[in-house]
């Protein structure tokens, strides 16, 4: 343990002289300035692959949220009465959207009654193309519901499942996310979202 501590203090010491200039009385050399870095080139989403649990950094996030007629009405009147929502939309057939599911459930329960939960499987009305684009399936183009799901998640910017937008009490967007959500990350934005 002796050891442990004369080391740190001659570590200490060490960086102490090197931060003073060694005490010496001669003008310091000016340091030559290295050559900026490019700046890395961004990446295209369409060809970054899976990029789940990364949280969108998305020039809308703090928008009102929109309304009109591509907003489901339940969605509509939950945000209108400054009730924060869940909206949460994702593809029955991947893994990952039961998974976000029980994250999401969790979360809720325990703060049980804060957030309106509001769940679209837009898969199973849906394709996406490496694009992004929603487009819906021929089979559910008179569904109502479809048309609704679909036009919701346009209107939000729903490019990938699963994907989660949450509202705050004052009816403003403050968190999109897409892939599979962080349990501690989720609970911390609901509680900013109640607030």
């Amino acid at each position: 343990m002796r050891r442990l501590v004369v080391a740190l203090i001659i570590a200490i010491l060490a960086f102490t002289l090197a931060g003073c200039g060694g005490g010496g009385d001669e003008a310091a050399a000016p340091a030559e300035t290295p050559a900026a870095a490019p700046a890395p080139a961004p990446i295209n989403p369409a060809t970054a692959g899976d990029v789940t649990g990364i949280s969108d950094n998305e020039p809308d996030i703090f928008a009102p949220f929109p309304t009109g007629s591509a907003i489901a009405t339940d969605v509509a009147e939950s945000v209108a009465d400054k009730q924060p929502v869940l909206i949460y939309f994702y593809d029955s057939g991947q893994y990952t959207a039961a998974q976000n599911r029980q994250i999401i459930d969790a979360v809720l329960v325990d703060n049980r009654g804060l957030v309106d939960l509001f769940a679209y499987d837009v898969g199973k009305y849906t394709s996406i193309d490496t694009s992004g684009v929603i487009t819906v399936d021929p089979e559910f183009a008179s569904d109502p519901d479809a048309q609704v799901a679909v036009q919701m998640a346009r209107e939000l910017g729903v490019s990938f499942t699963p994907y989660i937008v949450l509202t705050d009490t004052q009816g403003y967007i403050i968190w999109k996310h897409r892939g599979l959500a962080d349990s501690a990350f989720l609970e911390r934005e609901v509680q900013r979202a109640t607030r």
